[in-house]
Formats: C-alpha cells, sequence, structure tokens
C-alpha cells in the first residue's frame, strides 16, 4: 500500500516538526522557580542528639554529592523553640511514644496559633501502646520505629520512609523543592512523576482514539496527539531532572536527557500514531504504548540522573515491554469504563 507509506512518513515527518516547534515554546520557569524556592523545615526535640540524627536522615538517597548549600533544615532544643516566635515552613517536633509530652503540647499549640503547620514525630518500637494523644490534635502525626530491645536505636531505613511520607502529606512544602533540596526524597517523587505522567498520557490518548472514529478526524488529531505526549514527556524529565538536583538551564539538560533515551521512543510513538490511522482500530494498542513509552522513558532519565549510567537497549526494552503489560490493563479498564459514563450521562 504504497499511498499509506508515502502518507505515514509525511504526517510523521510534520509530526515531529510540530514537536520541535512546542518543544521550544514550554515555559519552564514556573516548574523551575517551584523547585528553587527556598524553605526551611525546623526539626525540635529535648533530645538534640536524636532531633539531629532524625533531620540527617533527610540528606540520604540517591546523588547526595548535588546537595545545594542552601539550607534547608534547622535542629533546635526544646527550650529554643519555645523561646522563638518564628519558624521554618514546617516544625516537626520529635519525642518519644513514653514520654510525658506535656511540654511538646504546648509547642503544638503555639505553632498553630502562629498557622505554622506542625508534624509530631513519635519515636518507639513498633506495636508499642503510646500515650493517649488526643492532645496533640490538630497536628498531623507519625511514628518512627526502632528496632533492638532497648527500643532508642531508630531503624533509618523505616523510619526515612515514614518521614518523608508525612512530610510529603503535610504539604507544606513543594515536592520538587523538598527533592532538589534533600536527597531522601528524591526517589519517591521522580517515581511519582514517572507513574502520573504515564497515567496522563494514557487517559489523553484513550480519549483523543475515541474521537479519531470519525475518519475525517483522524489525521490532525494524531499529530497533535504525538506532540502533547511528547510534550508532557518532556515536561516529567525536566521536573526528574529538578528533582534529582541537576541543572535547572532547560536549553542544557534537555539534550542530555533526550540523549539518554535515543530516538528509539520517538519513533514509537510514531508507530503509535500510525497505528491510529486505521478508523475505529488500534485504541487499545495506542494507549497502552502511550503509557508503556512514557514510563520507560521516565525510568531511563530517573537511572542515569541518579546514578550517571544509560540503560541499554536490552534493559529500556525490559522496562518498556514490563510497562506495556500494565499499559494494555489500563488500556482495557478505561475502555470498559467508557460506556458506564456515557449511560450515567444519558441518565
Amino acid at each position: 500500500m504504497p499511498g499509506r507509506s508515502a502518507f505515514g512518513s509525511s504526517s510523521s515527518l510534520g509530526a515531529l516538526k510540530s514537536i520541535a516547534d512546542v518543544l521550544g515554546e514550554v515555559d519552564v520557569r514556573p516548574i523551575r522557580e517551584a523547585a528553587e524556592e527556598p524553605f526551611l523545615i525546623s526539626f525540635i526535640s529535648r533530645d538534640a542528639p536524636l532531633a539531629r540524627h532524625v533531620a540527617s536522615l533527610l540528606y540520604r538517597g540517591p546523588r547526595p554529592q548535588d546537595i545545594p548549600s542552601v539550607r534547608a533544615v534547622e535542629v533546635l532544643t526544646l527550650e529554643a523553640a519555645l523561646a522563638r516566635t518564628a519558624f521554618g515552613r514546617l516544625a516537626v517536633v520529635i519525642t518519644r511514644e513514653d514520654r510525658d509530652n506535656a511540654v511538646e503540647a504546648q509547642l503544638v499549640r503555639r505553632l498553630e496559633r502562629a498557622n505554622t503547620p506542625a508534624l509530631v514525630c513519635f519515636v518507639g518500637a513498633p506495636g508499642a501502646l503510646p500515650l493517649l494523644r488526643q492532645h496533640w490534635l490538630p497536628a498531623a502525626t507519625a511514628s518512627l520505629h526502632t528496632v533492638g530491645d532497648a527500643g532508642y536505636t531508630l531503624d533509618d531505613d523505616r523510619a526515612t520512609q515514614q518521614l518523608t511520607a508525612a512530610i510529603r502529606a503535610a504539604n507544606a512544602v513543594d515536592a520538587l523543592a523538598l527533592a532538589r533540596r534533600l536527597p531522601a526524597f528524591r526517589e519517591r517523587v521522580s517515581r511519582n512523576l514517572i507513574e502520573e505522567t504515564a497515567i496522563a498520557n494514557a487517559v489523553y490518548s484513550a480519549s483523543t482514539g475515541l474521537a479519531e472514529i470519525l475518519p475525517i478526524a483522524t489525521v490532525p488529531l494524531n499529530v497533535a496527539d504525538l506532540v502533547v505526549l511528547t510534550k508532557n514527556q518532556a515536561v516529567m524529565a525536566y521536573k526528574i531532572a529538578l528533582a534529582m538536583g541537576m541543572t535547572g538551564n532547560f536549553r542544557q539538560i534537555m539534550p542530555q536527557l533526550a540523549a539518554v533515551v535515543g530516538g528509539g521512543f520517538v519513533f514509537r510513538q510514531i508507530a503509535r500514531t500510525l497505528v491510529g490511522l486505521v478508523p475505529g482500530w488500534g485504541i487499545l494498542p495506542r494507549t497502552a504504548i502511550a503509557f508503556a513509552g512514557t514510563f520507560a522513558m521516565g525510568e531511563a532519565i530517573y537511572r542515569w540522573c541518579a546514578t550517571g549510567e544509560r540503560l541499554t537497549e536490552d534493559a529500556l526494552r525490559q522496562a518498556y515491554y514490563s510497562a506495556l503489560a500494565r499499559g494494555r490493563r489500563m488500556a482495557q479498564a478505561l475502555l470498559k469504563s467508557r460506556p458506564k459514563r456515557k449511560r450515567r450521562a444519558a441518565a
């Protein structure tokens, strides 16, 4: 079918030109400004060595050598905190499960009156019965588990997971800023970005695929679809680089990120576009490929930012096909939910 081949080639070239134009117009300043916004988290405890140790957990993670000199945390004794009137963006009060925490509760109430978000971390053995905590409300709480019979040695790996999850849930600091300043957040923030972008691209591809059942709408929608998906992938890659402490210069970092995955993913996206040229067919595979291509690209970018090593072609292919299975399941779920939405709308 020579006609289709020639048309597919010109359509792909036009799509690539549109992608280049769109990426040149991406305004990344709000993203960079959010990632580079300074912040301070105050760690407060009557046990200063414990507070310093807990705060140090946030500096453990991939690329710790890229930690900027800008201070992101401070450690205060409980007495010093009670004498202050201003704190950072978030106050983390650290105490032990088995302690009379009346003074800590007093500080939390002061923080509430000052409109300073507070997080109370209780240190104790897993399964230990804590003292009643209702006097801490409305402060958020988290448990930092210990190991050993004495119950005074933190389980650092688990405590890091518990602490970072609680700080992110507080929503006091932008996730990109947390990751850029504090390495312990980098892997989770990056992987969340990958997951969210892959899902968004899959949903977008499925929604435009439904519109392409009309043959006359197929060509322009496919070109626009390819541009939007690639733009989302580029923004995702840039956000991962920021989260991993890389340079914030968009023009400088993007060629490096593009080289990490090479041209293979561009051609896969073109293949996805050509699949969509058949009216009424290809919605499921195009959705799965949109998810898998985005997910594998994000994985390659993250690993390069974390280790400086590029995925081999085999490793990249493995990541792609592993994500493709997930993409197929997502596409099937999206297609199954479509009639239900139509029935609800009709009702």
